[in-house]
């Protein structure tokens, strides 16, 4: 049994990062084998090659719906608003003098009007719609980024993520990537990270353990482990703050692992009906999820997350 380590220093929060990736590594050397290698001199495109495991995907409950083929994704007004209430909230934090609910408005002006920096997708995507459809994207950017700035204050030592830079790991000699999306991050390596989530889900058994596996990708990422994860709701105006421990970067790491071994082995995954299954963009294909709505059970199973 290993020692725990002293996470109220940094070199505490230093050596428990360099534990975690060893840990990882090692498990993953077990797991893939020969599979999944990098191969010296080739450049691989991690997007199509890779076993990719994110955040979103932690708390998945169907492990086949975890390992097979990703549904399409498709911008919209309640996807886009978090990544222009972004840009926008970045506006606001270089402007801390104007007043917060005209600055918060004039941000949102202008990141729609120069979207220079966006990504090329969510761009074509805005430029497609017509003057009702942008009008609506851009009230919607004003009403999260008000909301947000509401919950966790105008601090300015705040630092707000650029929303098309996710965070992201790539497993040392393998074709392995973890990935987690951070809001906000306060305080740093000295003094120990906190790191912000905002979501509209509802709280839920899972919101530790998705903390937990963003924490981990930081932990990894930075070699060094903060010290909490707090997952806030502009709709609702919750906090919830989660300690970031060894024993939860440990549970985080081994449903990494799970993760991991579901999509390697994609063809052996099974199926965890539930009431997830009315969502699931895999339905037309799959007997058991039909089976559970056609009998309108919603308990379904269970599964380890």
């Amino acid at each position: 049994m290993t020692s725990q380590v002293d996470l109220g220093t940094r070199e505490g929060r230093e050596a428990l990062a360099t534990r975690m990736t060893e840990r990882l590594c090692d498990s993953l050397d077990q797991l893939l084998q020969d599979r999944y290698c990098v191969q010296p001199g080739v450049r691989h495109d991690y997007y199509t090659e890779a076993l990719l495991a994110d955040a979103y995907s932690a708390t998945e409950r169907c492990p086949r719906k975890l390992a097979g083929p990703k549904s399409e994704y498709r911008n919209s007004v309640a996807m886009t608003r978090r990544r222009i209430g972004l840009l926008a909230i970045r506006e606001v934090a270089n402007c801390p003098e104007v007043s917060q609910p005209m600055l918060v408005s004039v941000a949102v002006e202008r990141v729609m009007t120069d979207p220079t920096n966006w990504p090329a997708s969510l761009r074509d995507w805005v430029d497609s719609l017509d003057r009702a459809g942008q009008a609506a994207v851009a009230a919607a950017a004003i009403t999260w980024s008000d909301s947000a700035l509401r919950l966790v204050g105008r601090d300015l030592r705040v630092k707000w993520a650029e929303p098309s830079q996710k965070p992201k790991w790539n497993v040392p000699g393998r074709l392995v990537q973890l990935s987690a999306s951070v809001d906000a991050v306060l305080g740093g390596m000295a003094s120990g990270e906190k790191l912000l989530i905002l979501s509209d889900a509802v709280p839920g058994p899972g919101d530790r353990l998705r903390a937990g596996f963003t924490a981990l990708v930081r932990t990894l990422g930075a070699r060094h482990a903060p010290v909490r994860v707090t997952l806030g709701s502009p709709a609702t105006g919750l906090l919830q703050p989660i300690a970031v421990t060894e024993e939860l970067l440990e549970l985080s790491a081994d449903r990494a692992l799970e993760m991991i071994g579901l999509l390697a082995n994609s063809d052996s995954a099974g199926t965890v009906p539930g009431r997830w299954c009315g969502y699931c963009h895999l339905l037309a294909q799959c007997n058991e999820g039909q089976a559970q709505l056609a009998g309108g059970s919603a308990t379904g199973g269970s599964a380890t997350i």
